[in-house]
């Protein structure tokens, strides 16, 4: 027990704030290396079967991200999914939306990921909740991995091209260089959206009304 007089709870002073501690430990890299988002770029424009797999890094990044990610799929015209923590900095009304992700995400977008043949993983961490098990995840793809931690990369699932950054400053340069060297082949990406139209039509969050009781997806409908 601690016991303080009445006085000194009621007694006035002058506040002295401590002084700011100098930061010493944590000190992010937050530009990418040119060189790797260059190689990035020549990765992308060659793909065929493209995913862009968008975490909560883009979210932690700032409204700015969320911006240039939108802007690079459209340039792209690749499609694109998120985990949970990301949702939001794409919306899921753009056309070139495929769903959420993993244990708890659409068809469409799990079998993309699947069989892409260039994964761009931006601001995400391959968990296990995205990934299943590991040996089979994703087994074709060349994978580009955008992250601040770097203790995330290589982490859990090796990467071809890893870039040590923030989101925001790293897809910053990545518009810039897409915008200067390559040019999405619109027609050598519609067998791969072709393909992705069957896997939707599946319609994987459909679900079947009860009667008797107030089924979950209603409820979120009507809410």
């Amino acid at each position: 027990v601690v016991d303080i007089p009445k006085d000194v709870q009621f007694a006035k002073g002058t506040y002295v704030p401590p002084q700011t501690a100098p930061r010493t430990s944590y000190q992010p890299k937050v530009q990418g290396d040119l060189e790797k988002v260059k190689a990035a770029v020549e990765l992308m424009a060659s793909a065929k079967k493209p995913i862009i797999y968008s975490g909560g890094g883009v979210i932690n990044s700032g409204p700015e991200a969320s911006h240039l990610l939108r802007e690079l799929v459209d340039l792209t015209g690749f499609p694109i999914t998120s985990t949970l923590m990301g949702l939001g900095a794409y919306p899921a009304s753009g056309k070139n939306w495929v769903g959420m992700l993993g244990m708890h995400g659409t068809y469409e977008a799990n079998m993309a990921m699947h069989d892409c043949d260039v994964m761009i993983c931006i601001g995400a961490r391959f968990d296990d909740r995205i990934t299943g098990r590991l040996n089979a995840f994703s087994p074709n793809s060349k994978k580009i991995h955008i992250d601040i931690d770097p203790s995330s990369i290589n982490k859990n699932v090796h990467t071809d091209v890893p870039i040590l950054g923030d989101v925001g400053r790293v897809l910053e340069d990545l518009v810039r260089l897409w915008r200067a060297t390559a040019k999405t082949d619109k027609k050598a990406l519609y067998p791969w959206w072709e393909q992705i139209a069957k896997w939707r039509a599946r319609d994987s969050l459909a679900y079947k009304m009860n009667s008797d009781v107030i089924m979950p997806q209603y409820a979120i409908q009507r809410l």
